[in-house]
């Protein structure tokens, strides 16, 4: 993660995932491994949520065939663990207003639980936040 090194973050976990159905909750998975102990269950819970969100958002709407490849990354910067899911994905990433029956929940959770996101389409796209650590119960 060269850019990571120039913005002061400090790696703390990386995996590429084949998309598909298994592909959230194996994220989730790697998330949890990669940020126990830094921050209280809440802040885990969040963090779970949200590389959740991105990684069926990746599978369901990139455009890419089942077992392509999805890379989820953890680094903290600044008293915050910032998360990120890239794919090969070229369409634009669109937060919409969620509707319970088609959905639209992903972005909106991103945008009310993380501190910071964003969203670049350099080498495909990339999904990033940021949420703040808190001190554990």
């Amino acid at each position: 993660m060269h850019s990571a090194q120039q913005h002061g973050l400090v790696q703390v976990g990386e995996a590429t995932l084949p998309s598909g159905p298994t592909a959230p909750s194996l994220a989730r998975t790697a998330v949890s491994t990669w940020i126990q102990g830094r921050g209280d269950a809440q802040f885990c819970q969040d963090a779970r949520v949200l590389v959740s969100e991105l990684v069926t958002n990746s599978v369901r709407h990139a455009g890419q065939p089942a077992g392509a490849p999805v890379h989820v990354s953890a680094a903290t910067v600044d008293g915050a663990v910032r998360v990120e899911v890239k794919d090969q994905g070229h369409g634009p990433v669109l937060p919409r207003a969620p509707e319970r029956r088609t959905g639209g929940f992903g972005l909106y959770l991103v945008e009310q639980i993380a501190a910071r996101w964003g969203i670049d389409y350099e080498d495909g796209t990339r999904v990033w936040f940021e949420i703040a650590t808190r001190a554990q119960s």
